[in-house]
């Protein structure tokens, strides 16, 4: 196992030091210079630029590719920075040599950054370390149902699609459970995962848990990026009240002092900067770092500390009085807890008591992740009527993902979603906006960061493209603004001790000339309209991120649409075909709370604490709606004033980019949260059980990042706040509670990890990484698989058993094809029902295709088989323990009439097609 961590964390070194170069060109502004996100930048733009060159046939995908791929990543970089042109310093990126100057004048620049923030650098890197080595851990241990193997819930899908990427030649990919077809999913992340394994040359079951552990490590180091970035940028502000508060003392003052007047915060001396950045503790800077890492990657919810408390996992099935029963009753010491009313539930029936037990010892993970329950009709036979039957949706979080094992899109999509929110920064942070129609590698850059989203998880697209504008947008107007001319104001942002964007004293004095001249030009100018700037950037960023795919979207059939739409007129049918309405399937504020109550509450005490006047109303409007929202059943309708709170906080806040983005991260989850009460995403499930699940875990991330920097920022604040006649005696106290509770809350999620990985590690059974399919648990079935892996071509199509989706019987149904990479006819129905959705025609093949599987395993008839393999391409027959169970001896005795044995042991049969 050590020797496999080492190579993927060499692997990840390497694909660092060439995003690297790229990273300064694209977060160059940040204070950081982008390190924390080059190593996914790295294995983004070296993966994209593989894809795209298998995908027009111009290389075959594989480890030589890959290799040129991420040395052209590098090279491009670093001609990148050496061209003046290409690294506009306005963007703050690097000391970066005009054109005719010395590769060494570059090299320097380099050198000296990285000697002067290396304790930075070897934090980032020790936390990076530590991550993979835990996740890969983790997935060494055995406990229960969770373990390394690749089998289980959804993890054969994944395993399949890994291991069909790492065969395919060209691309698209061609699907393993269906084929003759490409995959129809969003593959993306699992070609970035097959390409560092194909790197490392691993065993395929090795390089999907040491995948796992890659993806925690990358998201931990750049959430760690992230919070250093923004506390780094708040620190020369951390302590002062609301933009204007200076110049209205007096409470009953009339003076609004309004928007900010200029978008950079005002430039004091470098040594007031200094002096401002020794009151504070580097040591607290990094507490705040980690503690944020472990919120997201490590806590659950608060279910289960509920399920600890009562005793019993149906808790999160309960409405908000029976809850406060319960917790009543087993805080009172209740051994048997007896609800005001029945809860009828579709998973666990009737409740109408809860038993209490040992929840430590018997801790149940699984339903801490199915805590929104919906009201769902369904048919009472015996009553001839439709009774109200609550149902779950799904609300997972990172931890429990990295828990089960399953590696799908949103968990791989993780530390390319935090990318994009490190992109959203730095457009706040920067002191001008971009100019896409002239800088058009950062044009290229961004569409490959957002566009690929599409192609990783699609549910991140919309949310993160969002985000990015809504910082476009705001930096725009806020650049608009005309300025006021102060003594000592350079035109550059405040900068922290060096570590913000580089300040006009600290630029040669080719780009110190250059960016007066482009800011000054700003500032004596009339004001264009901004909107027109705003919105040739968006036209030119949607156009690149959709050419930048169009590949993918030519071979992909969209998963949703395929269904009749609700309202069959124009344009309203095409959407509806898409989007569904929500009923009064609402959310209760008490299970938004388990959720999310550790984010929000730090964010909302933040807003509450910088704002004024409308904002203030609003977020009062946000208290009196969630009350009244209880009683009309739509409690979450109070996120739409706090959403429209931090926007107006973020707007005014514009000059101080950290307060920005957080304001501008709790406006997104409210939006989003408050969309999936309205509407959902129609897709097989027809209902909003997959629209709460994905936009739910985007919004923990999002909300999670600005929580921890809004728990340090009010830290900072809480204790600088004037006496009473500013601030109540209770506004203060809470002040000072507020991180507290956050704390408290935190420890509470902690429960989940303690109930599940803490357990593993002290009663588990150590497996190691190289995990096994049902096909593989025997000797005979591992060395069948291991000769079809050696020696069969990896666009060979095989046949082997169908059977249920999720193999709960454990016979390995679609485990050949999910072991090897290899195509077989029919893998599971049920997800090739989901994936082709969108496509009538090739929904319409899957039953027919199970069933005539089953008719070549069955029939006597050697004829009617051969006829049907010969239909769909089929060059070796699977004879295992499984077939033999599914299927009538009768029939698999002629299978030696279709083909020649290629390979046979005690257990298994190959025979290849003749």
């Amino acid at each position: 196992m050590s020797g496999d961590v080492v190579t993927y964390w060499l692997i990840a070194q390497a694909l660092g030091i060439a995003g690297l170069p790229m990273a300064r060109v694209l977060l160059g502004a940040l204070p950081d210079r982008g390190y924390a996100f080059a190593k996914p930048l790295g294995l983004l733009l070296t993966g994209y630029l593989a894809w795209l060159a298998a995908m027009l046939g111009l290389a075959p995908f594989g480890t030589p590719l890959i290799v040129v791929a991420a040395l052209v990543v590098f090279g491009g970089g670093l001609l990148a920075l050496r061209g003046d042109r290409i690294a506009r310093p306005a963007i703050g990126i690097v000391a970066a040599p005009a054109p005719g100057v010395h590769a060494p004048a570059l090299r320097d620049a380099i050198t000296g950054w990285l000697r002067s923030n290396r304790a930075t650098i070897f934090t980032y890197e020790a936390l990076f370390g530590v991550a993979l080595v835990f996740l890969a851990l983790l997935r060494t241990r055995e406990y229960g149902f969770v373990g390394p193997h690749p089998w289980g819930t959804e993890r054969p899908m994944d395993f399949a699609f890994f291991n069909a990427i790492r065969v395919s030649a060209m691309f698209p990919p061609h699907d393993p459970w269906m084929a003759g077809y490409s995959i129809n999913y969003y593959y993306f992340g699992y070609l970035l995962m097959a390409a560092v394994s194909l790197l490392a040359s691993v065993h395929p079951a090795t390089g999907y848990n040491m995948s796992l552990a890659l993806i925690f490590a990358l998201t931990a180091l750049g959430i760690a990026g992230m919070l250093h970035n923004l506390i780094v940028l708040a620190q020369p502000f951390a302590g002062r009240l609301p933009l204007g508060d200076h110049q209205a003392a007096d409470p009953a003052s009339p003076v609004d002092p309004g928007p900010p007047v200029t978008s950079s915060p005002p430039v004091t001396s470098p040594e007031k900067r200094a002096g401002a950045l020794r009151g504070w503790s580097t040591a607290g800077r990094w507490l705040a770092v980690l503690l944020t890492v472990v919120a997201i990657l490590l806590a659950g919810n608060q279910a289960g500390t509920l399920q600890l408390i009562v005793g019993d996992e149906r808790v999160v099935a309960l409405d908000g009085p029976q809850l406060v029963s319960a917790v009543a009753q087993a805080l009172g010491g209740a051994d048997t807890i007896v609800l005001p009313y029945p809860a009828h539930t579709g998973d666990f029936g009737e409740i109408t008591t809860l038993t209490r037990t040992d929840r430590v010892a018997d801790f149940n993970w699984w339903w801490p992740s199915r805590v929104v329950w919906d009201a769902q009709p369904v048919w009472n036979q015996e009553m001839q009527r439709f009774d109200n039957v609550r149902g779950y949706t799904i609300t997972e979080f990172p931890f429990f993902s990295f828990w089960l094992g399953d590696m799908h899109p949103h968990v791989m999509a993780l530390p390319f979603g935090v990318l994009a929110l490190a992109l959203a920064l730095h457009t706040l942070v920067r002191p001008l906006p971009p100019r896409f129609h002239h800088d058009r590698l950062e044009l290229l850059l961004c569409g490959v960061v957002l566009g690929s989203l599409y192609m990783m998880n699609s549910w991140d697209l919309p949310t993160y493209v969002l985000f990015f504008l809504a910082a476009l947008a705001l930096k725009t107007a806020a650049s608009a603004r005309p300025t006021v001319a102060r003594q000592g104001d350079g035109g550059a942002p405040d900068a922290p001790a060096g570590e913000q964007g580089i300040s006009a004293t600290d630029q040669p004095p080719l780009l110190r000339q250059r960016s007066e001249q482009e800011t000054g030009s700003a500032s004596s100018q009339p004001a264009a309209p901004y909107w027109r700037a705003f919105l040739l950037n968006t036209t030119l960023l949607i156009a690149a991120c959709t050419v930048l795919i169009t590949p993918f979207l030519l071979t992909f059939t969209s998963l949703v649409g395929g269904r009749a739409p609700l309202i069959d007129l124009p344009l309203l049918g095409a959407l509806t075909r898409v989007v569904g309405f929500v009923g009064r399937d609402k959310t209760s504020l008490h299970s938004f709370l388990i959720i999310f109550g550790m984010f929000l509450i730090p964010l909302a005490g933040l807003a509450a604490l910088l704002s004024r006047d409308t904002a203030r109303w609003l977020m009062l409007a946000a208290g009196i709606v969630a009350v009244a929202g209880i009683f009309i059943g739509f409690p979450l309708a109070a996120l739409l004033p706090l959403c429209l709170a931090a926007v107006l906080l973020a707007w005014r806040h514009a000059s101080r980019p950290a307060d920005a983005f957080a304001f501008g991260a709790l406006a997104l989850g409210c939006a989003i949260c408050f969309g999936t009460e309205v509407i959902y995403i129609r897709d097989v499930f027809e209902s909003r059980m997959n629209t709460i699940f994905k936009f739910y875990y985007q919004t923990w991330l999002i909300w999670g990042v600005a929580a921890g920097y809004a728990t340090w920022r009010v830290t900072g604040v809480a204790g600088r706040l004037p006496g009473a006649g500013r601030r109540t005696v209770v506004a203060h106290s809470a002040l000072l509670l507020l991180p507290g509770v956050t704390l408290a809350l935190l420890v509470s999620g902690l429960i989940y990890p303690w109930l599940t990985a803490g357990k593993a590690f002290t009663e588990g059974t150590y497996a190691g990484l190289e995990g096994r399919t049902p096909r593989e648990r025997t000797p005979a079935g591992a060395e069948a698989i291991a000769w079809l892996r050696a020696n069969v071509s990896g666009d060979a199509v095989i046949l082997e058993a169908v059977g249920p989706s999720y193999d709960t019987g454990g016979l390995g149904y679609g485990g050949v094809a999910s072991s090897t990479g290899l195509a077989t006819i029919m893998g599971w129905e049920g997800h090739q029902q989901q994936w082709r959705g969108g496509d009538p025609a090739l929904l319409a093949q899957i039953a027919p295709r199970a069933a005539d599987v089953a008719t070549i395993y069955t029939t006597t008839d050697a004829a009617l088989a051969r006829s049907l393999l010969v239909a769909y391409g089929v060059d070796y027959i699977y004879l295992g323990d499984t077939e033999r169970r599914t299927y009538p001896p009768e029939g698999l005795a002629k299978l030696l009439e279709l083909g020649d044995v290629v390979f046979q042991n005690s257990e298994v049969t190959i025979f290849k097609v003749n």
